[in-house]
C-alpha cells in the first residue's frame, strides 16, 4: 500500500525552546500518521528566523510526501 499527501511545514517549538519541523497535512492525513506527528528537529541553536527560512525552503520544493508499507 501507498498513500501520497502534500504536506505543509511548520515551525513548532519543544517545551525546552528547541526548535523543530513539524509536517502537517494540506487536506488529508495519512493513514499512518492519525495518532502522531512527523516532524524535524533542528539543530540546537538554530534561530527562529533560519526555521522559518528552511519550512519555506521544504514548502516551496517538496511537493507530497509518501508512506510506503502493509
Amino acid at each position: 500500500m501507498t498513500e501520497r499527501v502534500r504536506m505543509s511545514f511548520k515551525v513548532k517549538e519543544f517545551s525546552n525552546k528547541q526548535l523543530w519541523i513539524c509536517l502537517e497535512p494540506v487536506k488529508e492525513n495519512l493513514k499512518v500518521l492519525v495518532r502522531g506527528s512527523l516532524g524535524f528537529d533542528l539543530p540546537r541553536g538554530t534561530t527562529i528566523d533560519d526555521a522559518k527560512k528552511i519550512a519555506k525552503f521544504l514548502e516551496e520544493n517538496i511537493r507530497g510526501v509518501s508512506y510506503m508499507g502493509g
